[in-house]
């Protein structure tokens, strides 16, 4: 009787991750290989612009200097002031120099004259911190900014057949106070617009 003798199979897997990091290895010192060549070799892109760029840096038109000396940078004390490329800088209100009076020896006369009028508002002002269609949400809003230590009102207003219930802070007479609580505002995260009475 003949036996049927089976021969032992070798791993196959030992031997494919074997040689994916065998190829990774080389990969990565390939590329590194390329890499160093492409930065010591130079290169014939680089050449003429470092050439170039060499030229205008240590000769520029129109400039002589001793030879190993620098040249001087502009801006530098003494340089002549080039033209300014752009002059609406000075047109616009608030930048021009002020021309004195030579009238007017009084220097407090002047500290007058030249502070801007703050002109208060004729009607008294308000801050809209919403505008809801439900009046239940602007009672919540009027809660929150209680709880934030502002009283604020709702107004039912009708436009074009629609109801809208706004929350409304003040009235203020001075655009300061009106900026100030706005602000306040803003910190706790509420957006609050200017609005006139209606």
């Amino acid at each position: 009787m003949a036996r049927n003798q089976k021969t032992p199979k070798k791993s196959a897997r030992g031997g494919t991750l074997l040689g994916m990091f065998i190829g990774l290895v080389l990969g990565v010192c390939i590329a590194a290989a390329v890499v160093w060549y492409i930065n010591r070799a130079s290169s014939p892109f680089a050449k003429p612009a470092a050439k170039a760029e060499a030229a205008t840096t240590a000769h520029p038109a129109g400039a002589s200097a001793p030879a190993g000396q620098p040249l001087p940078l502009p801006g530098k004390p003494g340089d002549a002031v080039g033209e300014k490329r752009f002059q609406f800088y000075d047109i616009l209100p608030g930048k021009a120099d002020a021309v004195p009076d030579a009238k007017k020896a009084d220097g407090k006369e002047e500290a007058k004259k030249d502070e801007p009028k703050k002109e208060e508002p004729r009607q008294p002002i308000f801050l809209q911190a919403g505008s809801y269609t439900v009046a239940q949400d602007a009672d919540n809003q009027r809660a929150k900014l209680a709880l934030l230590g502002m009283e604020a009102s709702v107004l039912q207003v009708m436009v074009q057949d629609k109801t809208f219930y706004r929350v409304r802070l003040g009235p203020f007479t001075k655009m300061d106070e009106a900026n100030k609580v706005r602000s306040e505002l803003a910190k706790a995260g509420v957006e609050a617009n200017l609005a006139k009475k209606e």
